[in-house]
């Protein structure tokens, strides 16, 4: 998992997992061809940079979906004839090809998905995803949420690739990241109620969204989550938190896994864990955060908890 240094533009292609790929470099090559590749169980990213003008044809890997997204300079780079801008995406499919081209400086991140992790996520993607194959655009506001997930995992990767080695963390990060790609590959409506239908009462909302809770603890969760668990759109579940706890589902399970880090770091042997890997087997990527607002909730650096052990 720990990022490569190539020497060679064609060793730097053929260490791509995602696709078969035929490249050709356009302009003076440079050193410093980068590849960070992250396995998380069978959900595979990559983080690219490369420092030469280059065209690059392929075929995305057969059972899954293949995701390419400009992470500097989008609108440096084309896609099947078309510019990249800050809203683009290049989704592939088995039996699809594609043909990349960008000019210097470069970075990118791929993502491959396996039919089976998307459908297991809440239903089936298909129709969504054969409808925006190849280059296509997503509203601001959805990649602007992508855009920040993937920019937080590349700094995780890099600050703690270890805290990704435990089954715990990759079972957090994978349903994290699985949840960001749908929500970005499919608009996700808002539940309208049936005619003549009864608004469900706050606290049956409340009290549906605590025993899916509790039926998880020790597991990462999403607004989501709840709101499906409860039988309800996203607003009105924020609705009823404001209502029953003060604050909004998100700043709720924000707290939760402050107290889910704070536990296994007072559980944990010091010799044997990092505070990373804790953190990690909850969905957590932004370490130097999470440690603020350890600190802020707790009056003390979750290190400090580690190495006291109450």
């Amino acid at each position: 998992m720990p990022q490569q240094t190539f020497s060679s533009f064609e060793a730097f292609f053929d260490a791509n997992r995602h696709a078969s790929l035929r490249a050709m470099v356009l302009g003076p090559v440079r050193e410093h061809w980068l590849l960070t590749h992250l396995v998380l169980n069978n959900l595979s990213i990559q983080f690219g940079q490369a420092e030469s003008k280059a065209l690059v044809e392929g075929a995305p890997r057969a059972g899954g979906v293949s995701i390419f997204m400009p992470t500097r300079s989008a609108s440096a780079w084309w896609g099947n004839g078309r510019r990249f801008d800050e809203l683009s995406l290049m989704v592939a499919l088995p039996g699809d090809d594609f043909c990349l081209v960008a000019d210097t400086p470069r970075s990118w991140c791929s993502l491959y998905i396996p039919n089976a992790a998307l459908a297991a996520a809440t239903g089936d993607l298909a129709p969504a995803v054969a409808s925006k194959r190849g280059l296509f655009q997503v509203p601001p506001q959805q990649m602007a949420r992508f855009r920040s997930a993937i920019g937080q995992l590349d700094d995780a990767v890099h600050q703690a690739p270890t805290a990704f080695h435990s089954a715990a963390g990759q079972k957090a990060s994978t349903q994290k990241l699985v949840r960001e790609i749908r929500n970005v590959l499919a608009t996700q409506q808002e539940p309208q109620p049936k005619l003549g239908r009864q608004a469900v009462p706050r606290k049956q909302i409340i009290r549906r969204a605590m025993d899916f809770v509790d039926q998880h603890d020790g597991e990462y969760l999403s607004v989501e989550q709840l709101a499906a668990a409860a039988g309800v759109s996203e607003r009105t579940l924020r609705d009823a938190f404001h209502w029953y706890f003060g604050v909004p589902p998100l700043q709720y399970l924000n707290r939760r896994t402050l107290h889910q880090v704070r536990r296994a770091l007072k559980a944990a042997d010091p010799s044997k864990t990092t505070v990373t890997s804790a953190a990690a087997q909850f969905g957590v990527w932004q370490f130097g955060r999470m440690a603020r607002d350890y600190r802020l909730l707790f009056g003390e650096l979750p290190s400090a908890t580690l190495r006291y052990r109450y």
